[in-house]
């Protein structure tokens, strides 16, 4: 079989991470822009500064609105200090129980990499996920597990909305760009030719981007090139499918991937290409088929084109095929 559906417990444990994932991601988020308040001697004299991240701004010299000001910012971050140490024991007792379970598939250094790519407010803004890992954030929705042999890869692709480039600067990633953020998650990362990252794993990331934006990098300096993979601007045209899943390691995900139906759609317009290589188009095939079953019978999903107005006409040729 293509996929199981989940039993009445593992949902119940699914459910009961996503509530406590959805409480944890906007306190961290909170925490993160809140950044930390400094008091520094110079000269006899007290400063007053704030510090987010490696930017640090000064607010003056200290006066007694400042020093409340910093009193108030430090209660509020113990706070959130503490509400965050909290959700993260709750989430960490919960992981032995969804491995038991079995409710992660998702490889772990792909889940670290989503992870830090959401915590830069990357996800979902400037990239999403394609290629083989987008069937974990299908299978979640269906509530199903989708058999291992069609999940199963040894890299992941990155799909690069490159119109939200100028926004970039805003995330701090001009500087370090997607393989600085790569070697926080693994420094055994390294550039392969350009278009790939690989770490000494033999795991391999992918940035990719559409055809009409070759050569495009993360940051102005030396960074991994954005390869250019056919048909992802209708990837990117499409809605976005949002959903919080469960990685090997016992701990949530969030994930944004392009909608059900389009993935599908394009998969099996790539099958057909002739440029394909021979031995990835069954599997092209058997993802476009099972994640199309996974939107009719579980998502009420239905392929017709005036209900999908984002679809490009090579798509759409592939409706009835897909039937």
């Amino acid at each position: 079989m293509n996929y199981v559906e989940l039993t009445n417990e593992q949902r119940r444990q699914l459910i009961d991470m996503q509530q406590a994932f959805r409480v944890w991601r906007p306190a961290v988020e909170t925490l993160d822009a809140l950044g930390t308040m400094r008091v520094q001697t110079s000269k006899g004299s007290r400063y007053v500064y704030e510090v987010h991240s490696t930017v640090r701004k000064s607010l003056g010299r200290e006066t007694p609105a400042l020093k409340k000001k910093k009193a108030d910012h430090d209660a509020q971050r113990n706070d959130l200090q503490k509400r965050v140490r909290q959700l993260d024991k709750r989430l960490a007792a919960a992981a032995p129980v969804n491995r038991a379970l079995r409710l992660g598939s998702m490889r772990e250094i792909v889940a670290r990499i989503l992870r830090l790519l959401d915590r830069e407010q990357l996800l979902g803004s400037h990239v999403i996920v394609a290629g083989t890992n987008a069937l974990h954030a299908y299978e979640v929705s269906a509530g199903v597990m989708i058999s291992s042999e069609h999940v199963a890869t040894t890299d992941a692709d990155i799909l690069w909305d490159t119109k939200q480039s100028l926004l970039l600067a805003a995330t701090g990633i001009r500087k370090e760009g997607l393989m600085g953020l790569l070697r926080r998650v693994d420094k055994s990362f390294v550039a392969d030719y350009g278009y790939n990252a690989t770490n000494r794993d033999g795991f391999i990331v992918d940035l990719l981007c559409p055809e009409n934006d070759d050569g495009l990098t993360m940051n102005a300096g030396s960074d991994l090139e954005a390869a250019p993979m056919t048909g992802a601007e209708w990837l990117l045209q499409s809605p976005q499918h949002e959903q919080i899943i469960i990685a090997e390691d016992g701990f949530p995900v969030r994930m944004v991937v392009p909608e059900p139906r389009t993935y599908a759609l394009h998969k099996l317009w790539v099958s057909q290409r002739s440029d394909r290589t021979p031995i990835k188009r069954p599997r092209d095939v058997a993802h476009a088929r099972i994640v199309g079953e996974l939107s009719t019978k579980y998502l009420g999903l239905k392929f017709r084109a005036g209900e999908m107005p984002w679809l490009k006409k090579p798509l759409i040729q592939q409706l009835k095929l897909l039937k």
